[in-house]
């Protein structure tokens, strides 16, 4: 029941609303195609409040580092050339990982010559499973096309993500035709623009599971008429994340701006708020853009995303920066504290920081450590009432640290170098404010947990829970004694923005039903294995297991089994925010059989008894197909061994043994070379001889024959032509031999051979 109790807090009580930051332990990530292809600098910038170690690593492409990072400090970590993701419309192994003991905080930075970009990594709480796109058109320059393109990078094995993109391909995928794509963690897939005319924005991507989304272009020109250009690197925001209210600042020295809005839902009315207000009505994937000089206060009915472009130094009248996009965040997910870094790289010589807060709330800000109204720092107000002012702050590289203890604050960092700029939004929250938190239900006789997820000092709430019940708690429990829907309607008042809204849902309390899982599995390593519940009607299900391990199908398949996945796995079914009690199965993998037949080495059958042993196995097949083990070695080869275990599990290995003996050497002192086919030749006898120089000399020091053919010896002619005389004659050999370690050397010998006639 404990483990029950455990299962039923983890559904049921836990609203998606539980307020997230940039801030995590495990974050994915990846580099797009860049203009200068193979060539840029990738870095990832690490930061923490408090010490921490970690890993960063492409797991599927076996590239890891650890790191570690002090409290408010910053650990640059640069990446291989593998990281960068290349090509349209396939899998890719480009997947990144920041594992870390402690919460940090993420940002990356790609950069060549004067081509760079920056964005901000969000953790694994923070991303979700639908997105929409922000791009930009791409160019064409001196006839070759920079594309407009989007890379997605699954957090979890068997992912599927519906693409449907707002224009044409590379691939050759049409637009608006979606079309579906498998993924396992750590892979990514890129989509690239047919051309430098066509634009992605827009485009709609939806998985099944959490998934990483990046949006940009390979190189571009913001706006299209300005002829200064860069590459646009962001991630994207999940649509959970999305708000209705967006203020947005100026950049700093910049003549103007480029903004886009995009809307996640049809008949979404927006309004722009300024000096020339103006107003749209967008349906979903839709967008607009404009250019503005002013700071704007944009309100939707609907929620809607905003993009800000920096524009090239050839239109921003200040003769630094290049194009950069950054995703701006709505003023419902301002956060107490925020970290933020601003980036040195690539010859960038300004950093900024726009801060945005509620104008109450100005005078207690803090910006690292100091009240930033004590800074000589400017506050501008914005929109019809006033109610929000941003400041805009001119900064040294490096971590800057901004809080506030009124409704929090919303900060965006960017820079600029001669020819190249940078900047990212990361001072916010991105909780899921779209989510509706009534639960589904609950379980007759059991407690349903409600819980916003949404902080008590800035919302109000007020529950109507059904059953004649009301509350106004933002977290608390309630008990329903008899089945039926509950029609539970939610009122939340912003007080920082003013707004209030009604959420509706019939909660639903049923009879708790039965679940069984399916036999126990024993596995070997490496093979796959699917878990299986019976079938519960309407129900949801869950798994947990080893390793933290949760699955969210009702039979979930796992690929490469590991021995350290053998365990107790549970599964539970939810039915109207119902859970059955759970049941468990046992898996067990069998470790992989490893035979072990020695290293690779050099042997000589002709002195020793060679035998490979494979270890003790029910069976075995060498590389001539016997099955008998120790298995007699005759002579030199490549040999291997598969051997399969008691529990059928197989298992492989190989060496190469090459049959080299130790040189052997007989030279003989008399020779008679008389015609009779005995001892007629003087030559070196022995074995294993590698090469030699044999030269023979009479008494008087001349040279009557010299060979270096192993087969060749002396006949007793001089130089092969006259006959010599008997006597005494000396030789001399030079010859490279083996050891028994089958090692060449160098070695000499010196004599005397006596020629009989």
């Amino acid at each position: 029941m404990k483990y029950l109790f455990t299962l039923l807090i983890c559904i049921i009580g836990w609203s998606s609303l539980v307020s997230q930051s940039n801030e995590g332990t495990n974050l994915w990530f990846g580099f797009m195609e860049h203009r200068d292809v193979g060539q840029t600098t990738m870095v990832v910038m690490i930061t923490a409040k408090q010490n921490t170690s970690g890993t960063l690593s492409i797991p599927l492409l076996d590239w890891s580092t650890s790191f570690n990072v002090a409290a408010d400090q910053v650990e640059v970590i640069q990446l291989p050339q593998i990281a960068e993701t290349i090509g349209s419309e396939k899998i890719t192994q480009t997947g990144i990982q920041i594992l870390s003991a402690q919460p940090v905080s993420a940002y990356i930075h790609q950069y060549f010559e004067f081509r760079s970009e920056a964005s901000i990594v969000l953790p694994i709480e923070a991303i979700s499973t639908e997105y929409f796109v922000m791009s930009y058109q791409g160019i064409n320059s001196r006839g070759v096309d920079y594309y407009s393109e989007f890379l997605i990078v699954a957090t979890e094995n068997e992912t599927t993500v519906t693409i449907t993109p707002s224009d044409q391909t590379k691939g050759g995928r049409s637009a608006n035709m979606p079309f579906t794509v498998l993924l396992n963690a750590g892979e990514s897939y890129q989509v690239q623009a047919a051309s430098a005319t066509r634009d992605l924005t827009g485009s709609h991507i939806i998985a099944d599971k959490k998934i990483a989304v990046f949006g940009g272009d390979t190189w571009t020109q913001v706006p299209t008429s300005c002829g200064t250009r860069d590459n646009l690197l962001e991630q994207m925001y999940p649509v959970s994340t999305w708000g209705k209210q967006i203020l947005t600042v100026p950049s700093d020295q910049a003549a103007f701006d480029v903004f886009r809005i995009l809307a996640s839902e049809d008949n979404t009315v927006v309004e722009v708020q300024g000096s020339n207000t103006r107003s749209f009505t967008l349906n979903r994937g839709d967008w607009r853009e404009y250019q503005s000089s002013e700071a704007n206060f944009i309100i939707g009915t609907k929620p809607i995303l905003v993009a800000q472009y920096l524009v090239g130094q050839n239109c921003n009248g200040h003769q630094y920066g290049d194009p950069s996009m950054v995703l701006l965040n709505s003023i419902e997910q301002t956060r107490d504290t925020v970290t933020l870094f601003n980036s040195s790289f690539q010859a960038i010589e300004e950093n900024y920081i726009n801060v945005i807060t509620r104008t109450a709330d100005k005078d207690i800000i803090i910006f690292d450590g100091q009240p930033l109204i004590d800074q000589g720092v400017t506050f501008n107000q914005v929109g019809a009432k006033g109610d929000f002012s941003y400041a805009r702050v001119n900064v040294q590289a490096g971590a800057h640290t901004i809080s506030s203890d009124g409704c929090g604050v919303i900060a965006t960092a960017y820079g600029y170098g001669f020819a190249e700029s940078y900047a990212y939004s990361g001072g916010a929250s991105f909780s899921n404010i779209n989510a509706n938190p009534i639960p589904d239900g609950g379980c007759l006789n059991d407690t349903v947990f409600f819980d916003t997820g949404l902080s008590p000092n800035r919302y109000n709430f007020l529950w109507d829970l059904g059953d004649g019940s009301n509350s106004t708690e933002a977290k608390f429990e309630h008990f329903y004694p008899n089945l039926g829907a509950y029609p539970i309607s939610l009122i939340l008042e912003d007080e920082c923005i003013g707004t209030i809204d009604t959420l509706y849902k019939d909660l639903q309390i049923t009879l708790r039903k039965a679940v069984d899982a399916a036999d126990d599995i024993e596995i070997c390593e490496g093979a796959s294995f699917q878990l299986a519940a019976s079938d519960v009607e309407a129900a949801t299900y869950e798994w947990t297991g080893p390793g933290n391990v949760l699955l969210e199908e009702q039979f979930p398949m796992i690929d490469n089994a590991k021995v350290t996945m053998s365990g107790n796995y549970g599964v539970i079914g939810i039915v109207s925010g119902c859970a059955t009690f759970p049941s468990f199965l046992n898996v067990d993998v069998k470790p992989t059989p490893r035979p072990d037949l020695g290293e690779d080495a050099v042997i000589c059958t002709d002195l020793l008894e060679i035998n490979l042993d494979a270890g003790d196995y029910d069976t075995y097949r060498w590389q001539d197909n016997t099955s008998s083990n120790p298995f007699q070695v005759s002579e030199g080869g490549d040999f291997w061994v598969s051997v399969i275990d008691e529990f059928g599990c197989e298992g492989t290995d190989s060496l190469t043994l090459i049959q080299q003996c130790p040189t052997d050497l007989y030279i003989p002192n008399v020779f008679s070379p008389n015609g009779d086919n005995q001892n007629d030749v003087f030559e070196i006898l022995g074995g294993d001889i590698k090469t030699m120089h044999l030269r023979i000399f009479n008494r008087w020091g001349e040279l009557m024959f010299e060979t270096t053919n192993l087969e060749q010896g002396w006949d007793g002619n001089y130089m092969g032509t006259e006959i010599a005389p008997a006597g005494v004659y000396i030789f001399k050999l030079n010859y490279e031999g083996f050891e028994r370690d089958g090692s060449v050397f160098d070695g000499q010998e010196y004599g005397t051979v006596t020629l009989v006639r």
